[in-house]
């Protein structure tokens, strides 16, 4: 009986380390001493439990951070590229507007031959966009990330520093997405107008 005790402890005991085990970090001190006991080992010492505790901490913690400055970075390149593309947009249309105004003012002539007539000054849309494509495709190429290297644990100065120039990043990238907003406004209101000015041209 005394046998069969035993066993039925150390199965105990190994399914309540292998249940541990699977989850370390939400292995609390409390939780580590009654596995101990279990398996009728000696209890860990507390400071290098909490010593432990908190490498693992600041190690998840650093990857956290890691991770967040990479998205960080894709986003901004991401800004960069529709900025870019939605300015060309709104400077193709307003190189149009110009040669309807100039249209207007003509008393002789056809829409086309104005346009023909500044050719040489005006903007391919196909080439524009085949270009922009072709660069957009070029500046989004994932960065590579590197492995991190060892370092000893930030002091709380650098941290509040970090969160605060991660802060500032992410204000700017409110403000860059705001403007991109008033861009694509501001396009599509030219290309209406632009369009209903063409229709009437037309009649």
């Amino acid at each position: 009986m005394r046998c069969a005790h035993s066993i039925h402890v150390q199965s105990l005991g190994d399914r309540v380390f292998g249940s541990m085990s699977e989850q370390p970090e939400n292995t609390s001190y409390e939780q580590e001493c009654q596995r101990a006991e279990l398996l009728g080992l000696q209890p860990p010492d507390p400071e290098e439990f909490e010593r432990k505790r908190q490498a693992r901490l600041e190690h998840e913690l650093a990857e956290q951070e890691a991770a967040e400055a990479v998205l960080l970075e894709q986003q901004d390149e991401s800004l960069g590229n529709v900025g870019g593309k939605l300015g060309e947009l709104n400077s193709i249309l307003s190189s149009t507007q110009q040669k309807l105004n100039r249209f207007k003012q003509t008393a002789c002539g056809s829409l086309t031959n104005i346009f023909a007539r500044g050719s040489s000054g005006s903007v391919d849309l196909s080439a524009g966009i085949g270009r922009s494509g072709s660069i957009a495709s070029q500046e989004e190429r994932p960065p590579v990330q590197e492995q991190p290297v060892a370092k000893p644990p930030p002091t709380a100065a650098e941290v509040s520093a970090a969160k605060a120039a991660k802060q500032k990043r992410m204000d700017s990238q409110l403000d860059k997405l705001d403007a991109l907003i008033n861009q694509a406004d501001n396009a599509q209101i030219a290309m209406s107008e632009q369009t209903q000015q063409m229709r009437r041209l037309a009649k």
